[in-house]
């Protein structure tokens, strides 16, 4: 028989292989997923082994960066349907109906059958899409015919986690990657069966100075722990020529003039000489993989304090002043209140240029304090939620990641 191995959200197999062919999942884990989880044999025997196990939702924010968005997995689904043979009839499911069975299924309550006895496409057909946590919302399932459930069987595995996701109730299931009897029978070494990220899934982002870099580096795994390891950081001060904005905008013309093929998001701030950089970079032709987002608008800088040549008033600086220090606990830092200073006015714009006064010190209480249980981390994980949305955007939202207006609370 040989040895198996699956990936599964419970009692539910997405996908399966056996001795050293399969497909590698270990992108969807991080390398301490390790634990016990069961293995279900024939005849209902079960047994308690090691797999790398992570929950659902943790597991749909991976799916996402890496590719499988909503409308992603319609266009995977799609080219499936495309390269089905000459000979083989066009799927039942659509696309549409598919995400509506498994958006209702709650993987929990399905009857998954003890035997293994099935012919190609059998046991997708009449065990699985005719089981009634899938008709209940699809009746047209239980007709299903061993071609659609071939074509079911063949569907990427990812596409059907992220479907699975739609349903509240998967979200805390486990998803499950049973490799232990392939160790056992030799075919592969716990070892080296992690293999993670490819330098194709990751992000780079680039930042207009090396505080930004360090600031959101050291806050990601503080906000996001379930993705840190899908982002690298380029700071544009270091071992640059250039300074400024005017760094960013000379460094995303050389990176479309060569097409690279990296993915890329730019980070500029939310501010006067930000906004005149961005409308210069979104003229530019940027590759898809490359995106540019501005830093997203905060409630608490809409109405702050301001220091300039009228004096001390409270504005709105969104837009005219927000950095990255904005997004700090200000409790952490200089005992007198937050306050924006107008330094220079910007002609092309009609504009001033703002800047958080005293914002070194509160950078510096970030880094000694950002672990403390005290220490306020809201804004920062508003702003990596934004971060990792710019890059998740489907090309039909694109225009507005583009002009700053996604995600800006």
């Amino acid at each position: 028989m040989g040895s198996m191995i699956s990936l599964g959200l419970g009692r539910l197999e997405v996908d399966w292989g056996k001795n050293n062919f399969f497909i590698n999942h270990s992108k969807l884990f991080l390398p301490g997923d390790i634990a016990p989880a069961i293995y279900y044999y024939a005849e209902g025997h079960q047994e308690t082994q090691s797999a790398f196990v992570r929950k659902l939702r943790s597991v749909i924010k991976r799916l996402e960066l890496l590719g499988y968005t909503m409308d992603e997995c319609r266009r995977h689904y799609e080219e499936s349907a495309e390269l089905l043979p000459d000979y083989y009839p066009d799927p039942e499911i659509s696309f549409d109906m598919l995400r509506r069975a498994l958006r209702s299924v709650d993987v929990t309550r399905m009857l998954i059958p003890q035997d293994s006895d099935y012919d190609l496409g059998e046991f997708a057909a009449r065990a699985i899409l005719s089981d009634p946590e899938f008709t209940k919302t699809e009746a047209e399932l239980t007709s299903l015919t061993e071609y659609d459930g071939t074509f079911f069987e063949n569907l990427g595995p990812y596409v059907i986690l992220r479907l699975l996701g739609e349903n509240p109730n998967n979200l805390d299931q486990e998803v499950v990657w049973c490799y232990q009897d392939v160790v056992d029978g030799g075919w592969a070494e716990e070892s080296r069966l992690y293999e993670g990220l490819s330098d194709a899934d990751r992000y780079l982002i680039v930042t207009e100075g090396s505080s930004d870099a360090s600031i959101l580096r050291s806050a990601l795994p503080l906000v996001e722990p379930d993705v840190a390891d899908f982002f690298d950081f380029v700071d544009m001060t270091e071992n640059y020529p250039f300074t400024g904005t005017g760094n960013l905008v000379r460094f995303c013309q050389g990176l479309a003039r060569i097409r690279i093929q990296n993915k890329i998001l730019v980070v500029l701030d939310n501010d006067t000489a930000g906004l005149l950089a961005f409308q210069r970079i979104r003229s530019l032709s940027l590759p898809r993989n490359m995106r540019v987002t501005l830093l997203p608008s905060l409630d608490e800088m809409s109405g702050i304090t301001t220091l300039g040549p009228s004096g001390e008033s409270v504005e709105d600086v969104n837009g005219k002043a927000v950095s990255i220090e904005c997004f700090l606990d200000f409790e952490f830092g200089p005992k007198t209140p937050p306050a924006i200073r107008w330094t220079s006015f910007n002609p092309d714009l009609g504009v001033y240029q703002g800047e958080l006064l005293n914002k070194e010190q509160y950078a510096r209480s970030f880094f000694e304090n950002s672990k403390d249980a005290s220490y306020d981390l809201q804004k920062l994980g508003y702003l990596w939620d934004h971060l990792i949305r710019s890059c998740i955007v489907t090309d039909n939202a694109e225009s507005a990641v583009f002009q700053g207006q996604l995600w800006d609370g």
